[in-house]
């Protein structure tokens, strides 16, 4: 009997109008010692709970397709598949120069240790730019405090949660720091600084990663204020080829389309389940705005750019693969839109959690890695919380 099937849905609608009906005909039928009775009568209630709350559980899932099976429940789904890719990988050419010899770090002090994870600095500020107050989440890998990179400049990963969401999630029901980590302990990836950013700024309201005219400007938020934050508290590389986005459900439609719009901050960008176009309630649709803001929009009417994306999904979520496909005949040299679609698994973290280590061996093939620079001065740094 399938997760999603009408069979399925059909018992738990029974059994909500059934078991009821049977406690009030067993209540004062039962026999035996009265402790007997009396869990026999909780035994009753428990099930009527029980069967009400996975009734509202299926008709949820049932309606956003969250899980699409009991192995995608179990987080069996979304496995490894192969990327495919309609051109070979172009990677842009870093800026040279961008990295001054010495560089200072004038706002390390404004992050504080996030407990709950290791190595995560936080802190929350009010965008100069944007004028955004949100939560900016900060991992450093091992090798940062390491003195053979005491004075290395290291590559950055912007983490873009869905809606609604919270950029914790990557750090802790994705474990994205845990994974990465496992990733270049294997060495197949090369360490990066992950930073997990507040986009959700506005409740109710989903603005899609966009400066909306009048409303919140999350766009500039994103590939300006926290990026500028980050690059003047840790070392990071500035340059476009040091930088790359990875983003789940509405955070991966954010991802595609900023690295189409800045070409010149990130170079790659990995969109997890995202779509091809807005699906908040501030851009409409038909308007300039809401094309500007669309990924494939942006690819088939825009100059093309030197980036890389990767869309990776399952055939079984909506029309995520359809609008991979869509992407992907759309990208126009020098601009490479590679894909990752799985047979099964639904739109949920456990779909995402098992693209992530393809995900950022994708990056790491797709960005550069740490730099040294041999002329620059020893830099005085704030300690590194763990």
């Amino acid at each position: 009997m399938g997760l999603t099937s009408g069979i399925f849905l059909a018992a738990a609608i029974t059994a909500v109008a059934a078991l009821p009906l049977a406690t009030v005909l067993l209540w004062n039928r039962l026999r035996g010692p009265r402790a007997v009775r009396a869990a026999a009568r909780f035994s009753l209630i428990g099930l009527c709970q029980g069967s009400a709350v996975l009734l509202a559980a299926l008709l949820i899932n049932n309606s956003f397709q969250l899980y699409l099976s009991w192995s995608d429940l179990l987080g069996e789904d979304g496995g490894p598949g192969r990327i495919q890719a309609r051109m070979p990988v172009v990677q842009p050419a870093a800026r040279p120069g961008s990295l001054p010899a010495g560089r200072a770090l004038p706002n390390a002090g404004l992050f504080h240790a996030f407990a709950a994870v290791a190595g995560v600095q936080a802190t929350t500020i009010t965008g100069p730019l944007s004028r955004v107050t949100g939560s900016v989440y900060v991992w450093l890998p091992p090798q940062y405090t390491e003195a053979r990179y005491a004075h290395s400049q290291f590559p950055v990963v912007q983490l873009l949660s869905g809606y609604p969401g919270s950029p914790v999630t990557w750090l802790q029901g994705m474990q994205a720091p845990r994974i990465l980590d496992q990733e270049v302990t294997a060495g197949s990836v090369h360490p990066f600084i992950l930073v997990a950013a507040a986009i959700n700024v506005d409740p109710p309201h989903d603005p899609d990663c966009s400066d909306i005219a009048g409303g919140p400007q999350v766009d500039t938020w994103l590939t300006q204020d926290v990026h500028a934050l980050v690059e003047s508290s840790f070392r990071t590389r500035t340059d476009a080829h040091g930088w790359g986005l990875m983003g789940y459900s509405e955070g991966g439609l954010c991802a595609s389309k900023l690295a189409l719009q800045h070409s010149g901050e990130y170079a790659a960008a990995v969109s997890m389940s995202g779509d091809d176009h807005p699906d908040g309630d501030l851009l409409r649709a038909g308007t300039k705005a809401y094309e500007e803001n669309s990924p494939l929009w942006l690819l088939q009417n825009r100059p093309p750019v030197p980036v890389a994306l990767l869309l990776t999904g399952t055939m079984q979520d909506g029309a995520t693969a359809a609008e991979a496909d869509a992407m992907s005949t759309a990208a126009k040299n020098p601009t490479v839109v590679s894909r990752l679609i799985a047979p099964r698994g639904g739109h949920n973290v456990g779909v995402w959690t098992a693209a992530e280590p393809d995900g950022f061996q994708w990056l790491s093939q797709n960005l550069g890695g740490i730099e040294t620079d041999p002329a620059s001065s020893p830099m005085m740094l704030a300690p590194v919380a763990h």
